[in-house]
This record gives structure tokens, sequence and C-alpha cells, in this order.
């Protein structure tokens, strides 16, 4: 692995704890796009998130949001990032308190998961645990992204950051 991409991977997973501190420390009730039952249900919001946060430290990523699916009728879900061939998932931990009987097998059998997983691709046991369904580019200023989710993102963003400071 050439230098410069071990560290894009170390500073990818710093700031991915970083920030999945940052959602677990907040005040759920009144901040914007993070929910009370946090991680569960939260895969797609707390990564969309974190791609804007991303996106503001280096605004040239080329981060990917990964929408996958499994279970009898695809009807567990999950969504993380990839930037390059690095995964990063800050809410997998989920799956450690979903009830069993909502989860399927694989899942269950390979708990615990760890509140933040960042890997190379190739390692990552996701592809293993889910199959896709659609992958989504993530650029800087969101051209993908409606006006108005770009907004409740960047004041979300910047609850979180804020709250950091008065701690």
């Amino acid at each position: 692995m050439p230098n410069e991409e071990s560290e894009l991977f170390i500073k990818i997973k710093e700031e991915a704890i970083r920030f999945r501190k940052l959602l677990e420390d907040c005040d759920k009730e009144n901040t914007n796009l993070v929910i009370d039952c946090f991680p569960i249900m939260s895969c797609k919001l707390s990564s969309l998130l974190l791609s804007y946060h991303f996106l503001k430290l280096w605004p040239a990523l080329e981060v990917k949001g990964i929408t996958a699916i499994t279970g009898e009728n695809s009807d567990i879900t999950h969504y993380w990032l990839e930037v390059d061939d690095i995964v990063v998932d800050i809410t997998g931990d989920q799956y450690n308190l979903i009830d069993e009987v909502e989860l399927n097998q694989a899942i269950v059998k390979s708990r615990p998961f760890d509140a933040v997983h960042v890997s190379k691709k190739d390692e990552s046991y996701l592809y293993s645990l889910f199959g896709f369904r659609e992958t989504e580019p993530l650029k800087y200023g969101f051209p993908t992204i409606a006006e108005d989710f770009i907004e409740d993102m960047e004041f979300a963003y910047n609850q979180l950051l804020q709250q950091k400071e008065c701690m």
C-alpha cells in the first residue's frame, strides 16, 4: 500500500471515529437529522452527514454512498460510504441492538459489530453480509441532492460542531 493511500486511510478512520462520537454525544431531540434511536435506522442520514464532513475537509474527494440489502425478502437494509477502496460504516453496531428475530442468521452470527468500521473494501465483511442495490456518487456541493436537504445537512453539521465546542 503506497504511503499516500495509507495516510488517507488513517485520516478517514480518525475523522469517522471523531464524527461518530459527535453523533453519539449530541442532544438527539434538538439536533437536526439525528434521530433518538441512533444508531438504529440511522445509517443513511448519518453516512450522508459524514460525507458532508469529509467533503468539507477534502472537497476533491470522491465519495460513494452504498445502499445494500439482505434478508429473505430483501427487508434488511444498510447504507455506508466508500472512498476509493476504503469502506466507512459508522452505524453497523445497530445490528448488535436489533432483536435477532428481525435479522438473518449471517448478521446474527457476525455479531458484535464495531460502532465504526473502516476497512479496505476487499477485507470488509459488509460485502459478504449484504447484496447491492444502489451506488450514489456524493460530490462537493451535492449536485444530485435537493437544495433543502443540503441545507438540512449543513444545519445539522453546524449543530454537531457547535456542540463539540460546548463540551
